[in-house]
C-alpha cells in the first residue's frame, strides 16, 4: 500500500509593487518556523518520501527576503531602537506583536507570557520591555529545532533584558534560515526524497479564472457578479508563469499541480496539460460527485468501503490525459484539526491505525496498487501543536519507516512505478471546500471583488488599444497586478466565511494592487477603488451577552427567545487561514442569571443527533477556578447540582455555587469536544470565552472575550 503525503505551502502576495514593502510579516514568520524544517526532519528518515507543494508567489517572495531586498511593517517596527520608539510604534507592537499562538509561542516564554498579560498597562513599561517584546515576538517564530543549539539556544535561556545588538542577532540568524530554504528542497528533490510541485502562479481558482459561470454548477441559483469574468488567458499566464519560476528554481520543471485549493473543471485540463503536467490532486468529494456518488459534504462511505477513494485514475481528452489522485480528508483533517492537543505518540498510533484499517479492507475488497493521498496545508497547522508539531511527526515518521505494509511515494514516483489507473468519464466542478466555489463567490463582497477585478482588467486592455507605443515595461507590472489579484487570498477573507485580525488589511491590499494598474498606466484610479469591499466583519462571530436569560434545559430550542440574550460565539466564522471540511459544533451560546451560569452548544448541519449524542462535552474553566465539567448524554457530572440535556442541542446550567470565589466576578471557559477521551475540536480555538458577571450594585451586564 503506497502513501502520499502532501504539504501544501502558500502565503498571499503581501508585497505592494510600487513600494516594494510587504505589508504583513507572514511569509518571513513561517520561513522561520514551517518551511525549512518541514524539509530538513525527513533527513533523520530515509525511507519518508513526500511531496512538497510551493506556490510559485511565495518562492518569489521567499527569494526576495533571502536576498534581503525587502522588509514588512513587521520587521521595520523590530528594527527600530527601543529608546527611539514613538507612542504610534509602541501601540502598533501592541497590537501586532502579540499576534501568535498564546499556548505554545508566548506562555514557553516567561518573560513573553508577563508582557502579554501585562500589556493593558504598557503604558509605564520600560525601555528594555519594549525591547523584549519586539526581540521575543521573533524568537518565539523561529521554529523549536533551531532553538534547541547554538546562538539561539543561548538567547532562549537568556529570557529577557535583551540587547539591541542581540535583537538584531535574532533577526540575522532568520535571514540565514531563509536562505537555506530553496537550496535544500532543491537537495531533498535532486536526491529522490521529495517531489516538488506547484500551483498557478498567484494561487487563482482556475475554474472561476476560465468562467465565474462555472459556481452555478455546483450551486444552482448562486449570486453571481454583475459582470461574467472569462479569461482562459489568464489562466494559460498564471501555469506558465509558475512552471517558468519552478524551472528555474529547481532545475526541472514541475510534474504535478495541487490546483489552488483543490479547485478542478475541466475546463482547465486540456491548459494544465500543455505545460507537461502529469499529475493534479483534489478532493474526496470531487471524486464523489464526478462519480455521480450522493455527496453530503462529509466523507462519502461508499467510496471508502469500496476502496474507490484509493486509486489513481485517469481522465483523457483532446489534448492527452492526465492523472488524478483524491485526498482522503478524514486522514487529512486529523493532522490539520484533531492531533495537535493529543499525545504525540498516541496521534501517530491512531493515524496508523486507521491507515491499516484501510489497509485491512483494500485487500477485501482487491484493489491494485491502492495509493492513500493525504493532503493538507503544512504550515498553520503546527502552531497548535506543542514543539511546533516535530514531537508528533518524529512519532509519525518512526512508525511508518519501521512498518512494512506501508510505503510512502511522491506522485511522480507511483506514476512511474504504478502503471494502472481507473477511467473518469467527467470532472465534477468544484473545490476541496463542500465541493463548490462558495467560500470565493457568491456573497455580495465576494462578487463586489469580482467585478472590480473585472474593469481594472477591461480598463488595462481597452488602454493598451489605444495606446500602442506606451512603455512596455509599466504594462508589464500593471499586468502582474491583474495576475496577483486574481489571486484566491483576497476573497477569502471577503464576505462572512472567514473572520482574522488582518481581514482589513487583505481588503486594503486587493484593492491597492488593482488601483497600481491604474497609476502604473499613468491615471487615477476610479472612485470605487478607494472605498472598502468590506462591511465590517470582524466580530461577527461574537455578540454580547444584553441581559439576564433563564432558558429551558431540555436539549431542544423551545423557543427563540429563550436564548435572544445570550452572548453568541459563531465556531463557524471565527474561522482562521485553515477551512475546517466540517465542524461539530456551529456555535456556543452563554449567559446568566442570579443563580446560574447558562452555556448552549449547538451542533452542525452535517452532524446528525445520534453522533452528536454520543459525543463528550468538556466544559474547560480557567477561572475562578481550573477545573472541567465532561457532559454525556448518558451521564450527569458527579458530585455538582448541574442540570443539563443533550438532545438536539446540549443546553446547561451551572449554578454559581459550583464556583468557589467568585470575588472578581470572572468565569473564563473553553469547549472541547471529545470522541473516546480523544479531543476532536476546541473552542475557541486560541483563546477563551469570558463571562463578567455584574457586581453588587453594577448597572450593567459586561462582557468580553
Amino acid at each position: 500500500m503506497k502513501l502520499a503525503f502532501l504539504w501544501h505551502q502558500h502565503q498571499p502576495y503581501y508585497k505592494d509593487l510600487r513600494t516594494g514593502e510587504y505589508l504583513l510579516p507572514w511569509v518571513r514568520l513561517h520561513c522561520v518556523k514551517d518551511y525549512l524544517d518541514m524539509v530538513e526532519i525527513l533527513t533523520q528518515f530515509p525511507r519518508i518520501r513526500q511531496t512538497f507543494n510551493m506556490v510559485p508567489s511565495l518562492l518569489e517572495q521567499i527569494a526576495d527576503y533571502a536576498r534581503g531586498a525587502v522588509s514588512d511593517t513587521y520587521l521595520n517596527l523590530s528594527l527600530k531602537n527601543a529608546a527611539e520608539l514613538s507612542d504610534k510604534d509602541k501601540s502598533s507592537l501592541l497590537d501586532l506583536f502579540f499576534q501568535a499562538n498564546y499556548d505554545n509561542m508566548i506562555v514557553p516564554y516567561r518573560r513573553y507570557n508577563q508582557l502579554y498579560k501585562g500589556r493593558r498597562s504598557a503604558g509605564s513599561w520600560e525601555e528594555a520591555e519594549w525591547r523584549d517584546l519586539q526581540t521575543l515576538f521573533n524568537l518565539a517564530w523561529i521554529d523549536p529545532s533551531f532553538r534547541k543549539s547554538g546562538r539561539l539556544a543561548e538567547l532562549s535561556r537568556k529570557g529577557e533584558r535583551f540587547t539591541e545588538d542581540e535583537k538584531i542577532e535574532i533577526l540575522d540568524i532568520q535571514k540565514r534560515i531563509i536562505s537555506d530554504i530553496i537550496p535544500r528542497m532543491r537537495e531533498a528533490a535532486d536526491r529522490g526524497q521529495i517531489e516538488i510541485s506547484t500551483t498557478p502562479y498567484f494561487h487563482p481558482i482556475m475554474p472561476l479564472l476560465y468562467d465565474t459561470d462555472i459556481a452555478a454548477t455546483a450551486i444552482p441559483g448562486i449570486a453571481l457578479p454583475k459582470e461574467r469574468f472569462r479569461h482562459p488567458e489568464d489562466v494559460d499566464r498564471q501555469i506558465a508563469l509558475a512552471v517558468e519560476l519552478h524551472s528555474n528554481l529547481f532545475g526541472r520543471p514541475p510534474n504535478g499541480v495541487w490546483p489552488s485549493e483543490g479547485s478542478v473543471s475541466e475546463d482547465i485540463i486540456p491548459i494544465v496539460r500543455k505545460y507537461g503536467i502529469r499529475w493534479m490532486a483534489t478532493d474526496e468529494e470531487i471524486l464523489a460527485n464526478s462519480l455521480s456518488v450522493p455527496c453530503r459534504g462529509e466523507s462519502p462511505v461508499s467510496l471508502i468501503s469500496s476502496g474507490n477513494l484509493y486509486r489513481c485514475y485517469r481522465f483523457g481528452g483532446a489534448a492527452g490525459e492526465i492523472r488524478f489522485f483524491f485526498r482522503d480528508h478524514g486522514l487529512s483533517d486529523n493532522i490539520g484539526f484533531v492531533y495537535s492537543r493529543w499525545d504525540p505518540e498516541k496521534a501517530a498510533d491512531d493515524f496508523v491505525g486507521k491507515l491499516k484499517a484501510i489497509g485491512s479492507n483494500l485487500k477485501l475488497k482487491n484493489i491494485d496498487n491502492p495509493i492513500i493521498s493525504v493532503i493538507l496545508d503544512g504550515e498553520n497547522a503546527w502552531e497548535y501543536y506543542k514543539n511546533d508539531g516535530r514531537d508528533f511527526l518524529e512519532a509519525l515518521y518512526t512508525k511508518i519507516s519501521n512498518a512494512d505494509w506501508v510505503e510512502t511515494t511522491t506522485f511522480s514516483q507511483y506514476l512511474d512505478t504504478n502503471p494502472g489507473f481507473a477511467e473518469l468519464d467527467k470532472i465534477y466542478p468544484g473545490s476541496w471546500i463542500n465541493h463548490n466555489f462558495a467560500i470565493w463567490i457568491g456573497h455580495s463582497e465576494d462578487n463586489k471583488a469580482w467585478d472590480l477585478l473585472f474593469k481594472a482588467r477591461k480598463d488595462l486592455v481597452d488602454f493598451e488599444k489605444a495606446n500602442p507605443g506606451f512603455n512596455p515595461d509599466k504594462l508589464k507590472f500593471a499586468w502582474r497586478e491583474i495576475y496577483i489579484a486574481e489571486g484566491s487570498d483576497w476573497c477569502w477573507w471577503f464576505g462572512d466565511d472567514h473572520v482574522g485580525p488582518n481581514n482589513d488589511d487583505f481588503d486594503r491590499l486587493f484593492r491597492s494592487h488593482l488601483a497600481n494598474v491604474y497609476y502604473l498606466t499613468d491615471r487615477e484610479p476610479p472612485p470605487e477603488f478607494f472605498s472598502p469591499i468590506r462591511s465590517g466583519f470582524s466580530m461577527d462571530y461574537l455578540t454580547k451577552p444584553s441581559d439576564y436569560i433563564s432558558p429551558k434545559i431540555d436539549g431542544i430550542l423551545t423557543h427563540y427567545y429563550e436564548w435572544h440574550q445570550a452572548g453568541y460565539y459563531d465556531c463557524s466564522k471565527a474561522g482562521s487561514t485553515m477551512h475546517k471540511a466540517e465542524n461539530i459544533v456551529s456555535g456556543i451560546w452563554f449567559g446568566f442569571d442570579p443563580k446560574n451560569i447558562y452555556i448552549r452548544i449547538d451542533r452542525a448541519r452535517e452532524i446528525d443527533q445520534a453522533k452528536f449524542r454520543s459525543l463528550t462535552f468538556e466544559i474547560e474553566f480557567l477561572s475562578p477556578v481550573e477545573q472541567s465539567l465532561y457532559i454525556r448524554a448518558t451521564a450527569n457530572e458527579p458530585g455538582t447540582e448541574l442540570t443539563f440535556s443533550l438532545k438536539d442541542i446540549l443546553e446547561i446550567a451551572i449554578p454559581l455555587t459550583f464556583f468557589r470565589d467568585l470575588s472578581d466576578g470572572k468565569v473564563i471557559f473553553r469547549i472541547v469536544v471529545k470522541e473516546d477521551e480523544k479531543a476532536l475540536e476546541f473552542w475557541p480555538a486560541t483563546e477563551a470565552l469570558k463571562i463578567e458577571l455584574p457586581m453588587a450594585g453594577s448597572p450593567q451586564i459586561p462582557w468580553v472575550i
